[in-house]
């Protein structure tokens, strides 16, 4: 079963890692916000030439004064590249060193960014795969703001939770109750903004989790934690853990219930997921190249 689909106390989830601290989708960022104690991490990833997931936002790498697309590169070719940041020089970890590096330490939601030459099937076989082989498909939350990819996603493999991103107002099927432009999945992750009772009563009504983003300012993690979302998606893990303890510790926090939002009167283990950083830097093994397509 889904963690992602079981009822759970708030989750504060670390958007790109901490990329406060180091460079976004990156393992230095990641292993920050699991320093912190993260109950997730969020990253993006992307689909090269040869069909691999790596872990990107931009849809091209800037190259001196060029910019060149993920898609254009193979995995290997894009894991030599050292790029540079306000943090230094960073390398594009792929999806399968993730789950190499952190395995069960971690629940994953996973943005899957798409463009015109994104081969969807193909991409969603190859992170099933990777949740597959690595046994992490529990603790993996498959999002994407495109309802094509996710319903190609739920037919790969059910068994991974899926969430719907928008920025903008969407209306939310009724439970059990199919539409055709909303894809099938558990979540939905809204732009915080978007996130009001409202939007919570429907979400109830649709069986559906709410995980809002990118939330940076106290203030807004307490609006948040008060209507009962499932999880927070912040820039700050740090800030959104000391900002959800508190509110704990003033009361009882409820559970949060994947499509019912906080089910008031549970009880919840007030300690923290607290994890250190002593991590191994090896590699997982070279799966070998992926087919050309």
């Amino acid at each position: 079963m889904s963690d992602w689909r079981q009822p759970h106390p708030v989750w504060i989830v670390g958007h790109r890692g901490a990329q406060r601290k180091a460079r976004e989708n990156t393992l230095d960022s990641l292993d920050w916000a699991e320093s912190f104690g993260s109950d997730a991490v969020e990253f993006d990833v992307r689909q090269t030439r040869d069909g691999e997931a790596v872990l990107f936002h931009d849809e091209d790498v800037v190259l001196g004064g060029q910019r060149v697309p993920v898609r254009s590169f193979t995995a290997r070719e894009i894991e030599k590249l050292q790029l540079p940041s306000e943090f230094g020089e960073y390398r594009i970890p792929r999806l399968a060193d993730v789950f190499h590096r952190y395995g069960h330490d971690l629940r994953y939601l996973i943005e899957v960014k798409t463009s015109g030459s994104t081969q969807l099937a193909l991409m969603a076989r190859r992170v099933a795969a990777l949740a597959q082989e690595f046994g992490v498909v529990p603790r993996c939350l498959v999002a994407s703001f495109d309802a094509e990819f996710l319903r190609r996603m739920r037919e790969t493999d059910p068994q991974i939770a899926t969430g719907f991103i928008f920025d903008h107002a969407v209306s939310l099927p009724a439970t059990g109750k199919l539409t055709p432009l909303f894809p099938p999945v558990d979540a939905i992750c809204p732009r915080r903004d978007l996130v009001v009772p409202a939007l919570l009563e429907q979400a109830v009504g649709a069986g559906l989790s709410v995980h809002p983003w990118t939330v940076d300012e106290e203030g807004e993690i307490r609006r948040l934690l008060g209507l009962g979302v499932s999880s927070i998606i912040t820039n700050l893990p740090d800030l959104g853990l000391t900002a959800r303890d508190g509110e704990r510790r003033a009361s009882r926090a409820p559970f949060a219930q994947p499509g019912k939002g906080n089910s008031v009167g549970s009880s919840v283990d007030s300690s923290g997921f607290s994890r250190g950083m002593n991590r191994s830097e090896a590699r997982p093994p070279d799966f070998g190249d992926l087919e050309e397509i």
